[in-house]
């Protein structure tokens, strides 16, 4: 019995072991470090930190509502000269009726150009049925148009895909790139894409349409956002506290005088040589480097098409720049922050990087 007890507690602690530290362990780490080397604690809680960070709305605060335009203002058979009839009529069965937003979107984005196609195409007919038809046809158009913008909204923001995105709970993203989920670039350009279409007039049907479900899949599957939302918290967090705690500390009394490094002195270099040049900041910026691009993909699309109230203060609360309490504003201010005080703390013992001490 003695021997199982004792096999399995080697094989516990081999398994412990060897798992790898997360990211988050890495910051705890890098602030403990600092704070010994100071002898001045810097004061953390990254749990706090997590769950303040800003909520994505509820779907039902997210839903813009959007006119139920029917095809029937036009006689469906009329539809004949055009040869839309089949389409219009899959759109009306009861299962399309329950389709997603994504497969509404892709209906739009390929029954619009149609419609603009009979609108040209009945424009020169000298027949005054087919005059009144284009004049009804031209007023579905315009409608559509404009009610394009709420429904890629809909279709986009208000689906369980990009939920994924700016989920809570998610872990930050690793250390190792190997282990990073991609962002979903390409669906998230193709999203710009129609959105800007939203705002334009006689566009054509985009190539990548048929294959939009895709993009959702992509969407889906992958976590990048919400591990780099929760990467960005716990980096801001982490920069705002250390600074904090290096100013305490140079608030105090100096550590070196004249710029003559002593024995703290040392400790401090050893830990920014190789927690903050060696691990923190490699990791900062590869977080900031993997984040810009997904930010500025969901700042493309949504400056483009209409927000509820929840959702603009969702999206302006974590990415907008000039707000004091937004997300992205707090981790820019920190990160600068962070580096000055580094800097203040190291040129004082005359250790800054390049120095003869």
């Amino acid at each position: 019995m003695r021997a199982l007890l004792l096999t399995a507690l080697l094989t516990s602690l081999a398994v412990s072991g060897c798992s790898k530290p997360t990211a988050r362990d890495m910051l705890e780490t890098y602030t403990e470090r600092v704070g010994n080397a100071l002898e001045q604690e810097v004061e953390t809680d990254f749990d706090l930190a997590l769950s303040q960070r800003p909520a994505y709305p509820p779907r039902r605060e997210r839903l813009l509502e959007i006119p139920d335009i029917r095809e029937g203002l036009i006689d469906v058979l009329d539809f004949r000269h055009c040869d839309l009839l089949y389409r219009i009529a899959e759109r009306n069965t009861s299962l399309a009726k329950l389709a997603p937003g994504s497969q509404r979107l892709i209906y739009e984005l390929e029954m619009l150009p149609a419609l603009r196609e009979c609108h040209d195409k009945l424009a020169n007919s000298d027949d005054e049925d087919l005059q009144e038809l284009d004049a009804r046809l031209k007023t579905i158009i315009d409608s559509k148009q404009q009610s394009l913008p709420r429904l890629a909204w809909n279709a986009i923001y208000n689906s369980e895909e990009m939920e994924q995105q700016f989920a809570l709970g998610a872990p930050p993203l690793p250390q190792s790139e190997q282990g990073t989920t991609p962002a979903p670039t390409e669906a998230l350009q193709h999203f710009a894409d129609i959105a800007s279409l939203s705002q334009r007039q006689n566009w054509q049907t985009p190539a990548f349409t048929q294959n939009l479900e895709k993009d959702f899949e992509q969407l889906y599957r992958s976590s990048f956002g919400a591990e780099w939302l929760t990467s960005l918290a716990l980096l801001t967090h982490t920069l705002e506290q250390t600074a904090a705690a290096i100013d305490r500390r140079l608030e105090r009394r100096p550590i070196c005088f004249k710029q003559q490094p002593n024995n703290q002195a040392r400790i401090i270099r050893n830990v920014f040589q190789q927690f903050y040049a060696g691990q923190f900041q490699p990791y900062l910026s590869a977080v900031e480097r993997a984040g810009r691009t997904w930010r500025e993909q969901q700042l493309t699309i949504t400056q483009q098409l209409p927000l509820p109230p929840a959702a603009a203060e969702f999206f302006t609360a974590v990415f907008d720049a000039e707000r004091p309490d937004a997300l992205w504003h707090r981790y820019i201010k920190a990160r600068d922050q962070h580096t000055q005080n580094w800097q203040r703390l190291l040129r004082q013992c005359g250790m800054m990087p390049g120095s003869q001490s």
